[in-house]
């Protein structure tokens, strides 16, 4: 019951003709191996970009040359007269009358305001008439003490006469004393009478002389007197002076700061005067840069389109904080007449810091702007390469070169817009255009 039906003959002729499994199995798997390339050929056929290829018709291009660089410090700084005073008054009082304007031009001792001070001419009164009486005084005295001095020599006179009509008795006495005419003691009196008179000269000589050196006192404390007044006199004459405000020197008026009401106290700031013949520049450095230059060093100074020469000529031997850190005070000393230049101007100095002799260098074009100065294209026969770079300093229409390039090289410098993308375009010799 359970024999196939099939007969012997056929099953041995279908085992004969029936596959190996594992023979099988190694055809599916070619056959996938085979189907999966297909599929990733196709793939990369229609998905993967083909290298693009770039001709460049029309460039500019130059060669690799060599020239002197100079590394500058490029610094912010400010015009400063170097000689600036405060226009101000030496007394207080009122302005009567102002003879300039700001920005006038004035020379030394030349009028600038005039003032009136009723307080000073007042002292100036009364100095005056202390002074005069005080003279009157004096010559008073003079005449009064001439009057005593010549009543003590009038006593004098007498005291001398009585002394020789004295001595001329005692003569008399002694001759008629020896003719016994007389006695003894009225030749005693004539002796007594003498020396009583030469006391009486002696007295008055003193008294003479007291009176000369009381007079000699009396007019040193009037002299006194007059000096003082006249003293007094001159500072209130000074002040009278003052009443004109006067240039100090040859210069600018800067500003000028007149109060509304006129009046002003003594050395009160009524504006700046500046001497702009000898100005400089002030710069803010910070202390690191400082060690890169000294006194002496070169500066170029731009103001607008007009260049000036300096040299660094102070380096504050400190640094002070301030908003953006902090900075050191150098000053740069223009090596021409400035006077034209307007004080506190905005300037930019480059202070010269290192001259780089024979440096490979490149025309400045379109190429750093738009190759963002990382890579150039290198001509090689009708094909440009891109090549790495590196750029320094940039002076007028040159930039240096760093690494990357030698001497003689030729370099597109017009624009790489269109193809910066690629390692290598080819190029069209006849539409180069060297600079």
């Amino acid at each position: 019951m359970n024999e196939p039906i099939v007969p012997e003959r056929l099953r041995k002729q279908q085992k004969k003709h029936k596959p190996s499994g594992a023979k099988k199995q190694f055809s599916l798997i070619i056959f996938a191996i085979l189907a999966i390339g297909l599929i990733a050929y196709g793939a990369f056929y229609f998905f993967v970009p083909k290298q693009e290829k770039f001709t460049l018709n029309f460039y500019t291009f130059a060669s690799v040359g060599t020239q002197d660089f100079l590394e500058t410090l490029s610094v912010r700084g400010t015009i400063t007269p170097r000689q600036v005073v405060s226009i101000e008054p030496k007394i207080a009082g009122s302005i009567e009358e102002v003879y300039v304007q700001e920005g006038q031009d004035v020379e030394e001792g030349q009028p600038l305001l005039r003032l009136y001070s009723e307080e000073a001419v007042a002292e100036r009164n009364a100095a005056e008439t202390e002074l005069g009486e005080a003279r009157a005084k004096l010559a008073q005295l003079g005449v009064d003490q001439e009057l005593e001095m010549e009543a003590e020599r009038v006593k004098v006179l007498d005291a001398q006469e009585q002394l020789k009509q004295a001595e001329d008795q005692l003569e008399l006495q002694r001759i008629l004393y020896s003719y016994g005419s007389i006695a003894r003691v009225e030749l005693e009196r004539a002796e007594q009478d003498v020396e009583t008179a030469r006391r009486r000269i002696a007295q008055s000589e003193r008294e003479l002389e007291l009176l000369s050196r009381k007079h000699e006192a009396d007019q040193a404390a009037i002299n006194k007197t007059i000096a003082i007044s006249e003293e007094k006199l001159a500072k209130a004459q000074e002040k009278m002076a003052n009443f004109t405000v006067t240039a100090a020197f040859t210069g600018r008026i800067l500003s000028l700061k007149l109060p509304a009401n006129r009046i002003v106290t003594a050395h009160q700031d009524l504006g700046e005067l500046a001497d702009l013949t000898s100005q400089v520049v002030e710069l803010q450095v910070a202390p690191g840069q400082t060690e890169r230059f000294g006194i002496g060093t070169q500066t170029d100074i731009t103001l607008g389109q007009t260049a000036y020469q300096g040299e660094v000529t102070y380096i504050a031997p400190q640094a002070k904080q301030g908003t953006d850190g902090p900075t050191v005070l150098v000053r740069v000393d223009f090596l021409e007449e400035v006077s034209h230049l307007r004080p506190n101007s905005q300037v930019t100095a480059n202070i010269h810091l290192q001259l780089h002799k024979d440096s490979l260098y490149l025309p400045r074009g379109a190429y750093l702007t738009s190759g963002q100065q990382l890579f150039v294209y290198v001509i090689d026969g009708n094909q440009a390469r891109k090549r790495d770079v590196q750029f320094g300093l940039l002076q007028g229409n040159s930039v240096q070169v760093l690494r990357g390039l030698e001497f003689g090289e030729e370099v597109i410098i017009s624009t790489y817009d269109a193809f910066r993308h690629l390692d290598e375009i080819q190029i069209l010799p006849e539409g180069g255009h060297k600079l």
